[in-house]
């Protein structure tokens, strides 16, 4: 049998790791002590070093470390089987690289900001795309759209916006799981038109936001693209006419070989910022006119964020109340629904025990008026000859086996009242 537990909140977590060592802690909820740690991490929760709970029992352990406040954006339960680790996976993942590069004696490969430690490999592993955007395989990935020709230099776009607006005091993170923040779908054209756009692009399982402040922003960088003369070479592939030697633009010529104009990857990024509730409207985007423009792009996005945020939080904070206000609305009218369904099954109710009560009173009459017709005739078959006496007591005796076990009282001892029901 599986043992349910409530959640978990930061401080109960916290209490609870510095209370007893984390093996107890994580037996007591079915998991092992590694398992916990990732927990505290992902959770911001200190928790005691190795070799604390000895140090302690000789009165030489360092004091406990304050639980610090929750960020905008933080994971601030834990309810035990729920997935973690997300945070400590980054963490591990920058300390193996920064590692291995201390110990070959070079720099860090990779010092981007956290989102985009080690990500390079996971958006290689992809689908197929029609147009020239990765589509990875895996989908708790950074919110970037790209090209493979052009992945590093979305990558250092991303990192160079990441870190700007981390050094505004702005956080950059997935955002939270059970969060519902809602992902602005992307026209990735250059030149987006009022039209019915459909394209088969990758998504995120989770937004990439920015928290300016307590104000969640989601972010999307992506390469655009652009109307491309394409030539088809076969097995239902199209490439740019474009990116042809001239040894390949002589052998694909028509009419084996067509053309035609396509919505195709164009090297030129751009930044997609968006309301992360779903009622609130609210879609800003930035793009190259060149490529390699992005760095000037940056100190612009960072500053039209700040200055959107605060309209942004009275927004979001009248979309939370007109959801309170439908959900309250909503309740109030569920509510008025069961109580009249409740009325209704009560009259129901009433009515089935009434009906069913004068189908005992009628049952009981029928019985007593068969038993007194029976009675009569057994007594004026007395007053007959013999003859005629037996006879009748016969086809009285038929009468009677046709007519069954009579139970005045039976249909009484059945019936429900209608509290019963």
């Amino acid at each position: 049998m599986t043992t349910e537990f409530e959640p978990l909140s930061r401080e109960q977590l916290y209490d609870l790791v510095w209370r007893e060592p984390m093996l107890k802690v994580g037996e007591r909820y079915g998991v092992s002590s590694s398992y916990l740690a990732r927990v505290c991490t992902e959770l911001r929760v200190p928790r005691p070093e190795r070799g604390y709970w000895s140090k302690l029992e000789f009165g030489k352990a360092d004091p406990r470390p304050a639980l610090p406040p929750a960020q905008p954006g933080d994971v601030t339960e834990w309810s035990p089987g729920a997935t973690v680790g997300t945070r400590q996976r980054t963490v591990a993942r920058e300390r193996r690289v920064r590692t291995r590069a201390a110990v070959a004696g070079v720099a860090p490969i990779d010092q981007r900001h956290e989102l985009l430690v080690g990500v390079k490999p996971l958006f290689l592993k992809t689908r197929d795309s029609d147009i020239g955007l990765l589509r990875p395989y895996k989908r708790l990935l950074v919110d970037v759209l790209s090209s493979q020709k052009h992945l590093d230099v979305a990558l250092d776009a991303a990192d160079a916006l990441f870190r700007a607006l981390t050094a505004r005091g702005h956080r950059v993170m997935l955002a939270p799981p059970g969060t519902q923040m809602r992902r602005e779908e992307v026209d990735e054209r250059e030149s987006p038109k009022k039209d019915r756009h459909h394209r088969t692009l990758w998504a995120p399982d989770r937004s990439t936001v920015v928290y300016v402040g307590n104000v969640p922003i989601g972010l999307t960088i992506f390469e655009m693209t652009e109307s491309v003369e394409m030539v088809y070479v076969g097995s239902s592939k199209y490439v740019p006419v474009r990116d042809l030697t001239v040894e390949q633009l002589r052998r694909y010529k028509e009419p084996r070989h067509w053309r035609t104009t396509k919505e195709f990857a164009s090297g030129r990024l751009a930044v997609q910022a968006y309301s992360t509730a779903w009622r609130v409207k609210w879609c800003e985007r930035w793009q190259e006119a060149k490529a390699g423009q992005f760095a000037s792009l940056t100190s612009k996005v960072v500053k039209a964020l700040e200055l959107a945020a605060p309209e942004l939080a009275r927004k979001y904070e009248e979309a939370e109340r007109q959801a309170e206000e439908e959900l309250r609305k909503w309740e109030e009218s569920r509510r008025r629904a069961e109580e009249e369904a409740e009325r209704a099954r009560r009259e129901k109710a009433r009515q089935e025990s009434r009906r069913d009560l004068l189908a005992a009173i009628a049952s009981w009459e029928q019985a007593r008026s068969i038993d007194a017709y029976f009675q009569a005739v057994e007594r004026e078959a007395e007053q007959l000859p013999d003859a005629d006496r037996e006879h009748l007591r016969g086809r009285l005796a038929e009468a009677r086996s046709l007519v069954g076990q009579l139970d005045a009282l039976g249909p009484l001892r059945a019936w429900k009242a209608p509290l019963e029901r």
